[in-house]
């Protein structure tokens, strides 16, 4: 058996367990309490389904690259051998700046995203639509902030490897 490949695995399923019910539970939170509760929505209103939804799937989806960055960084530090500082603790501040970076990215993308959608219904106020339950509206918001989750996500992983402690390579030209 390789354990190496085994302890690599066990850890990547802990960070993704942790770091995604923390970050999903928190998301819902924070969105039952900016949007539901400022525009008295119902929990039975199906619209705000729709849309509560299409923030945790970009939450989920954001964050499900996360631990690759997290684990390289490790595997970089522990691979050097001048390297005789704290595994752990090294670990946790790339975490740690791996989560801060890509929490304010989330924020960004998804304000952003419903952002864009009322610029371009300017005649439209959606969260007064949603909370009267307009599917149409929540639909098409969904959308935005989902699509866009998808056009971001390589360029937010790429950020995230630009901290990644690589060893210089020389260059030849």
């Amino acid at each position: 058996m390789n354990t190496d490949l085994f302890y690599y695995s066990i850890a990547e399923i802990g960070i993704s367990i942790i770091i995604g019910i923390s970050l999903l539970f928190t998301t819902y939170k924070l969105i039952d309490r900016l949007v539901k509760k400022s525009f008295n929505i119902r929990i039975d209103n199906i619209s705000y389904s729709i849309f509560s939804s299409s923030i945790l799937f970009s939450v989920a989806y954001l964050i499900s690259g996360i631990k690759a960055p997290i684990l390289n960084s490790l595997r970089m530090i522990s691979d050097n051998p001048e390297y005789n500082g704290s595994l752990i603790l090294d670990g946790l501040k790339y975490t740690l700046l791996f989560l801060i970076i890509i929490i304010i990215a989330i924020a960004f993308i998804n304000f952003i995203s419903v952002k864009l959608f009322t610029i371009m219904t300017k005649n439209i106020n959606e969260f007064e639509e949603i909370s009267k339950n307009n599917i149409a509206v929540s639909i098409l918001t969904a959308t935005i902030i989902i699509s866009i989750s998808l056009l971001i996500k390589d360029s937010l992983y790429l950020l995230l490897e630009s901290f990644v402690p690589y060893p210089e390579v020389p260059r030849i030209f």
